[in-house]
């Protein structure tokens, strides 16, 4: 699959240290995504954005308030929007984000709430955020009737909603295939601003490209061409030098990559108000919305 981009890390640099590799020109992202896809229902308006899969690089790596974020904007941009649990046995996405109100009707309920394996309105089953988003949380029961991640998101989709999805960790979680092998889903991968966690990432990135790549895609292809990495900084100060590493070694390589800035707000790990947000977190959310959703 042209050069070995897997050796792209083997260690962060420490403070002060130069790598002295030269940096990658960015490459086209020729991941194609298809016009209608197959299964949905075509006389359903069609939603103005692409649907999103935030999925952590390791533990710890802000995937809800990302999620979160993300869809805020989304909302404040007039789009409907629902922010989906999509974790493997459930998450606190809803008891984070519901603001507003939390809805006592799970995924699974929502999912298959008209009998005949039909959802029941998404509207009348949403919790609430004062952002104006619905979030869909799970239970730890599994899907019914063979039912992914795709039948959501198709269903979703159906109804006119942006999804943004909540994958959690670790991205190699077999719920998450279905999204991951749709091209017209946008794969964000987080991580947390620390040396460890960068260092993390290449797995997940040979993994993805193992798993979803094809032999005749080269640089800046595939998925992990379109793959948009945000580190997220969980501890107070302005401290660049991971995320500045990973565009030395990855620019070409992924979409882009973005940060987060530390926010006092989301560090106290209660209520996530989108309307609380510092000013720059709600630009970087918007500047990675921007790329995101291309």
């Amino acid at each position: 699959m042209g050069d070995d981009w897997s050796r792209w890390l083997d260690e962060a640099p420490e403070e002060g240290e130069p790598s002295g590799r030269p940096v990658r020109t960015r490459a086209p992202v020729v991941r194609l995504r298809r016009g209608k896809r197959e299964g949905f229902d075509v006389e359903a308006p069609e939603p103005a954005q692409r649907p999103i899969l935030v999925v952590g690089g390791c533990g710890g790596a802000g995937t809800t308030t990302t999620v979160l974020g993300i869809a805020g904007e989304l909302a404040t941009a007039g789009n409907p929007t629902v922010a989906v649990d999509a974790t493997a046995a459930g998450s606190d996405l809803a008891l984070r984000g519901a603001d507003e109100h939390l809805y006592p009707i799970s995924l699974q309920s929502w999912l298959y709430g008209r009998g005949n394996d039909e959802p029941a309105p998404l509207k009348e089953c949403m919790s609430q955020a004062s952002s104006g988003i619905g979030l869909l949380w799970r239970d730890g029961a599994p899907l019914r009737r063979r039912a992914t991640y795709l039948t959501v998101a198709r269903a979703i989709y159906d109804a006119g909603f942006t999804g943004v999805y909540d994958g959690g960790n670790p991205i190699a979680g077999r719920q998450l295939r279905p999204l991951l092998d749709d091209s017209d889903v946008a794969l964000v991968l987080a991580i947390p601003a620390r040396a460890d966690a960068a260092n993390r990432l290449r797995v997940a990135l040979e993994w993805l490209d193992d798993q979803f790549g094809d032999s005749a895609e080269g640089q800046g292809a595939g998925i992990v061409g379109d793959t948009t990495i945000v580190v997220s900084h969980q501890q107070p100060g302005a401290d660049s030098r991971v995320a500045d590493h990973l565009r030395e070694h990855l620019s070409g390589w992924v979409r882009d990559i973005r940060e987060i800035p530390y926010d006092p707000h989301l560090a106290r790990g209660e209520l996530v108000r989108h309307a609380s947000l510092a000013p720059e977190t709600r630009r970087a959310y918007a500047r990675l919305l921007a790329g995101v959703a291309s």
